[in-house]
């Protein structure tokens, strides 16, 4: 590079003028001097301090004080340059300014405490090596940055610090771009700011990487559009509260975008694409605990627009307790099926809620890995497989649980439908399916096939004659392996089943799979004993009226039967015996299942001492500030004795309904601040919509009122004579 500055750099030297009016009573004129001299002295010493300096292989070169403009400004074209720029100096150019032109050179520019450099243009790292440090409240201004122009060439920026910024400041073809064609880094620290009224790029040759971290509170990189990994592999990290803000269109062609630490945040105005051509690594996006990632239009995943290949996207979301956020209104998985989410998180309380809507053209890969609880609660349509690995996948919508999705669940894992009756594609057996809060009417479709290999599915069912209401499962397809059926009991009193019986499983194809009872192999209501017996393609509950065993009858019963979540509140539950057993009895259970909104001691079996009448468990709600987060129903029944006939179950399950208490709170009114209407307690609360009555305003008496006024007039009498004194003495 053979461009040249002016020849004779300039100095700016600065003409001081201090004025000091004094209101009366003057000062004595010896004590005037000695006020007028120290102002001097302090301004001249701020005159003195501000320096830009240019050392070594620069152009130009020199110290040049605090104020300077020049066409260009060269660090390092054949060997080794230095800019420093320091409290409040200025430089300006016009033509732009270059570190490390020339292979092998080196040039390092470094900017601090309130200094501002204005340029045309910045390459740090063109052939050579740049180095561009930012620190201190400094500011960079320019028309576009580029770190590693050309092969060869190595580019670090760091901006540290409160109020330390850098600014790409006009919104034309200019752009940052960091690791043009070689290997180029930004950090953002501390505070510091990076904007682009433009474009943000990153590695944007093939054969190019680049490393960009924004770390900490405030730390944030702004752009109209972010372009990474465009051609080569980007390495971005949003650490500690760090903000990527992408105000229209992103994109990761190949590399990753990791979100770590409590408050960072991506946000895209638009839409973020995730996945390019098959390249030299794939694109990932890992969002952590705590982090955040906000996308207004879609995330579209290897979203193939054209009829071509493109390389895999994959969306990762981990976390403990708070596991990171992905906010969009849709997630599109292109038409290549190599897009991919992984829920690789381990909360576990129920809380963790997917809210966008994923859908096809393209077969979508949906992993559950980890032992949280997810729930889907989109509009979801994509097809391609859904792998409940491990933890709880559950239905947090109608259509949650895509219905063109094929679900595989693992042994230990669970699918849950929630209060839901989901259709879905298929289903692959191995784990647990849960219906049981449905309800007694819920039904679960599949519209292919369902493959059970030691599976169970749970429902409800109330056990009475062949018209009693039940959850269902049914499959338009065939069936094959083999499913426990777990069946609690919701009230049944036992009765003759006529007909076929109760319809539990209904198989439109090839009914090859076996549905079975658990242990003992059939249920108990009242005198009847429940069998489950295939007729046809189906499986029916079938009923046989029985002696009266010589084994007590068991019942089960929970006070109270509703708790409210405003606080932790306990119901006791008694399973009782309607004539002692000389010998210890082992009752068996069915126990509630797991939730975030309850905990219980109850387990199964329970066992009732050797002449003893009862035994008792608990179930406790979990206190929570959730809004809207509904009723929940712990279920709790008696089921048949391992041993025949050593009891009979002889009363319907258990029920505890654990109170949303935002709803419990609102009284069912509309307004959640008034929820009894005009007048919600009044004298008399429980005529005035049920409501508390409010609590009533200590007020003072007009001894009081006076008493407090004469205080507070004594105090500002003595304010106003402190000041007066105070005022004099000066």
């Amino acid at each position: 590079m053979s461009q040249k500055a002016e020849a004779s750099p300039w100095t700016a030297f600065h003409n001081i003028s201090i004025k000091i009016v004094m209101k009366t009573p003057n000062l004595p004129h010896r004590k005037n001097a000695l006020f007028a001299a120290c102002l001097l002295a302090g301004a001249a010493g701020v005159a003195q301090a501000q320096s830009i300096n240019l050392s070594g292989d620069a152009t130009p070169a020199g110290d040049m004080g605090g104020n300077l403009s020049t066409r260009i400004v060269v660090l390092g074209e054949n060997g080794t340059g230095a800019l420093t720029m320091s409290s409040g100096a200025v430089l300006n150019d016009t033509d732009g300014g270059f570190m490390g032109t020339q292979s092998g050179a080196s040039g390092t520019a470094t900017l601090s405490t309130n200094s501002t450099w204005t340029s045309q243009h910045i390459r740090v790292g063109d052939i050579g090596t740049g180095v561009l440090t930012i620190q201190s409240g400094a500011k960079l201004i320019t028309r576009g940055l580029e770190t590693s122009k050309n092969v060869g060439g190595k580019g670090s920026i760091t901006v540290d610090g409160p109020n330390s910024a850098l600014e790409v400041a006009t919104a034309s073809a200019t752009r940052l771009t960091v690791g043009n064609a070689d290997s180029g880094s930004l950090r953002v620290l501390n505070g510091g700011k990076v904007s682009s009224r433009h474009q943000f790029r990153t590695s944007e040759i093939p054969g190019s990487s680049s490393f960009v971290e924004v770390d900490g509170a405030n730390s944030s990189v702004t752009a109209d559009s972010c372009h990474l990994g465009g051609g080569g592999v980007s390495s971005i990290r949003i650490n500690n509260a760090g903000l990527i803000d992408c105000q229209s269109t992103a994109s990761l062609g190949y590399g990753n975008v990791s979100l770590a630490g409590a408050d960072s945040k991506w946000t895209v105005g638009t839409d973020l694409y995730v996945g390019f051509e098959a390249g030299p690594a794939d694109a990932v996006v890992n969002v952590g605990e705590g982090t955040a990632l906000e996308v207004g239009a879609s995330i579209r995943m290897a979203y193939a627009n054209e009829a071509r290949h493109l390389g895999p996207g994959t969306l990762n979301i981990t976390g403990t307790t708070n596991p990171g956020s992905v906010t969009a209104p849709l997630v599109y998985f292109g038409q290549n099926g190599l897009g991919v989410i992984n829920f690789n998180h381990t909360d576990a309380s129920g809380n963790y809620v997917f809210t966008p809507s994923m859908v096809g053209p393209g077969n979508g890969t949906v992993n559950i890995n980890d032992v949280g609880t997810t729930s889907f609660a989109g509009n979801n349509r994509y097809p391609g497989t859904t792998s409940v690995h491990a933890g709880v996948l559950r239905a947090g919508s109608a259509t949650g649980l895509s219905g063109e999705s094929d679900f595989v669940v693992d042994s230990g894992a669970t699918l849950d439908t929630a209060t839901f009756s989901p259709t879905i594609k298929s289903l692959s057996n191995a784990g647990a399916v849960d219906m049981t809060a449905g309800g007694a009417n819920a039904v679960l479709t599949i519209t292919g096939n369902y493959d059970s290999t030691g599976g169970s599915i749970a429902l409800n069912t109330i056990l009475g004659d062949s018209s009693s209401a039940t959850e269902k499962l049914v499959v338009n397809g065939a069936t094959s392996g083999n499913t426990i059926l777990n069946i609690s009991n919701l009230g049944g009193t036992g009765a003759p089943t006529t007909g076929e019986g109760i319809l539990v499983v209904q198989v439109d194809g090839a009914s090859n799979g076996t549905f079975s009872l658990p242990a003992p192999g059939y249920l108990e209501a009242g005198t009847f004993r429940y069998d489950l017996v295939k007729t046809g393609n189906n499986w029916y509950l079938v009923s046989e009226s029985r002696a009266e065993a010589s084994g007590p009858g068991v019942t089960v019963v929970c006070s109270p039967a509703e708790l409210s979540d405003a606080v932790a509140e306990t119901a006791t539950c008694k399973v009782s015996l309607s004539a002692a057993s000389t010998t210890d009895l082992s009752i068996n259970l069915n126990v509630p299942g797991a939730n975030p909104r309850y905990t219980t001691t109850c387990t199964s079996p329970l066992l009732i001492p050797a002449n003893a009448t009862e035994a008792s468990c608990t179930i406790t709600s979990v206190a929570n500030n959730t809004p809207g987060d509904g009723d929940v129903t712990a279920l709790l029944a008696v089921l048949p004795p391992t041993v025949a006939d050593a009891y009979t179950v002889a009363g319907p399950a258990a029920q505890v309904v654990i109170k949303d208490k935002d709803q419990t709170d609102n009284g069912g009114g509309e307004n959640p601040e008034n929820p009894g209407g005009e007048n919600p307690g009044g004298e008399n609360p429980g005529e005035n919509g049920g409501g508390t009555a409010p609590h009533k305003v200590p007020t003072m008496g007009a001894v009081g009122l006076a008493t407090m006024a004469s205080i507070m007039g004594w105090l500002g009498l003595r304010r106003t004579r402190q000041s007066r004194s105070s005022a004099k003495t000066a």
